[in-house]
């Protein structure tokens, strides 16, 4: 049994960009953990490294699709001390979700930060401002099968289910780095299950909790597990 907390976040967009786009970008409908690793940091004011997470799990949905339409400012330089100068100016499209729902669980130590968050929580690109809509304390009964919608499972989870798993594989970032520019720490093979999709039967003991109160099944993302992942894959 894990016990924590279930913190819920809301907004009216979310935006993650989906890896390799280039004039047209997607969103990814269920967020990486590069941006959880994100909230975690705003909430507490800091740059949160992964190893200070003992776990985590999340789901994610949203209420439907739109494309907006973003101008992209380029700035170039001959030299790398010099300064940058104006290049161009393009459009492009651009896809959001709208209404997001984050049901985020994690150690109760994580209250705190998350009561009285120090820099503004995002769903994604600065205008996707989020809020705060409830944090209660959850239990997370771990099971070996389930129905999972709206969430990431990584690739040694998915290549076991034999063919059955309604999934988007994306090689997606783990954590970035502190320092500017940002790198990213690791990468590993996720499936995407959309919350839109149907549901999809998972059988992967190890990986699974589920949540009574919410009735769904969520992935849990160790450190252990994470730290394996940095490790292997880091530069």
């Amino acid at each position: 049994m894990l016990e924590g907390i279930r913190v819920v976040i809301t907004a009216y967009s979310a935006s993650f960009c989906a890896p390799g786009m280039l004039g047209y970008q997607l969103t990814l409908p269920v967020p990486p953990l590069s941006a959880i690793y994100g909230l975690l940091s705003a909430a507490a004011g800091r740059w949160v490294a992964p190893h200070e997470v003992e776990w985590l799990a999340y789901r994610f949905e949203y209420e439907g699709k739109a494309t907006d339409l973003e101008a992209i400012i380029t700035f170039e330089r001959k030299k790398p001390d010099d300064t940058p100068t104006f290049a161009g100016r393009n459009v492009i499209k651009r896809e959001f979700l709208t209404n997001p729902r984050l049901t985020l669980y994690l150690p109760s130590s994580w209250e705190q930060p998350f009561r009285r968050p120090r820099y503004c929580l995002l769903l994604g690109r600065t205008q996707d401002v989020a809020c705060l809509e409830s944090i209660e304390p959850a239990q997370l009964q771990p099971v070996d099968e389930g129905m999972l919608s709206g969430v990431l499972l990584p690739w040694e989870a998915i290549q076991k289910q034999q063919g059955r798993v309604h999934a988007w594989l994306q090689s997606l970032p783990i954590a970035f780095s502190d320092e500017v520019p940002r790198r990213p720490l690791g990468k590993h093979i996720f499936g995407v299950l959309d919350a839109h999709q149907r549901p999809s039967q998972v059988n992967a003991p190890d990986w699974l909790a589920d949540d009574p109160e919410q009735n769904h099944t969520v992935p849990v993302y160790r450190r252990e597990w994470i730290a394996n992942v940095l490790q292997r894959t880091s530069g």
